[in-house]
């Protein structure tokens, strides 16, 4: 709120006061004359992810409510019998189990993880929806929440989707990709500095990179001489631009910034059709591993780490040759 009215309301301060009232009448006020910029529904800083501890937390709260309407429901049939209650018989662990187990069991994102191969694994753990209770379906989304948007580059991969009915609704986040406090999706960027010829790296929220210059990920096959003389593809206020180097206030850690796991693994994903692209990141997860292992002939180097980091590879304490 402090962003969006321009205020300097400490942080706090949790409960809304008459100047934040003020504010947003003044704000609604310069809309109506034109003043200022409408919201985008869209945008990433619209959003925030829902993790599984979030949803855990929800049912935490359902299974309390049912354990004190059990537990009144106890002490007033005591009084009828004329009856003392004993702790025991008053807070049993029923209600949470039968919540948790009929969330695990009933609920649509509690899915059996896909283990099909060391790609399956860690792809389906990074998976985002639109779907689910609270949330759209598949036949009254429209096109414009299914659609890419700029906000999503370094976060949402605009290649690894779903196919059919689902299309735009259920994807992959991008490879760097954390998810903040708040549930807000973050992009590492290096940030330029004129004081400092070193880049330091940040990761920043889709609201905090929307005012900034962001190079794009081909320029950093360029040393910083040629960097400096050139103009480069840049993105700024949601529109792709060409700026001098000097203008550029962060770019890219990665060539592959803003793919996922999956579509990274494609060589030559920038010279391949989009369509093709989707089914071949969709195909790599039904493939199946082989008895005798082989390293592929051209591949784009993340092969190893993503093996690695799937957590089901055995890893030698020391070097050597499988035999």
């Amino acid at each position: 709120m402090n962003r969006r009215l321009n205020l300097d309301i400490p942080q706090n301060k949790t409960f809304l006061l008459p100047r934040d009232l003020l504010a947003a009448v003044d704000h609604l006020i310069g809309m109506k004359l034109g003043m200022g910029t409408l919201d985008d529904m869209n945008h990433l800083k619209k959003k925030r992810i829902r993790s599984v501890a979030d949803l855990l937390q929800d049912q935490f709260g359902l299974a309390l409510v049912r354990l004190e309407n059990t537990v009144r429901g106890t002490i007033c049939g005591a009084i009828r019998h004329k009856l003392i209650p004993t702790p025991q018989n008053l807070v049993t662990s029923t209600s949470l189990t039968t919540t948790y187990e009929s969330f695990f069991g009933l609920h649509p994102f509690s899915q059996v993880l896909d283990r099909t191969n060391p790609l399956t694994q860690i792809v389906h753990g990074r998976k985002w929806s639109y779907l689910g209770p609270g949330g759209l379906t598949g036949r009254t989304a429209s096109f414009r929440i299914r659609d890419i948007h700029p906000s999503h580059y370094g976060r949402i991969c605009p290649i690894d989707t779903s196919e059919g009915i689902n299309v735009g609704l259920i994807g992959s986040l991008a490879i760097h990709v954390k998810v903040g406090y708040w549930g807000s999706i973050e992009s590492p960027f290096y940030e330029l500095s004129e004081r400092s010829k070193e880049a330091q790296m940040v990761s920043l929220s889709p609201n905090r990179d929307e005012y900034s210059m962001v190079a794009a990920g081909n320029s950093l096959a360029l040393n910083r001489g040629i960097q400096e003389q050139q103009v480069v593809p840049a993105r700024y206020r949601q529109e792709f631009l060409t700026l001098a180097w000097e203008e550029i206030h962060l770019r890219s850690i990665f060539p592959f910034q803003d793919f996922s796991i999956g579509a990274s693994l494609i060589p030559f994903i920038e010279h391949n059709d989009a369509n093709r692209a989707l089914m071949s990141s969709n195909m790599q997860r039904q493939a199946v591993p082989l008895s005798r292992s082989e390293k592929c002939i051209v591949g784009t180097g993340l092969e190893g780490q993503t093996a690695l980091d799937s957590g089901i590879s055995a890893i030698a304490e020391r070097k050597g040759k499988i035999i």
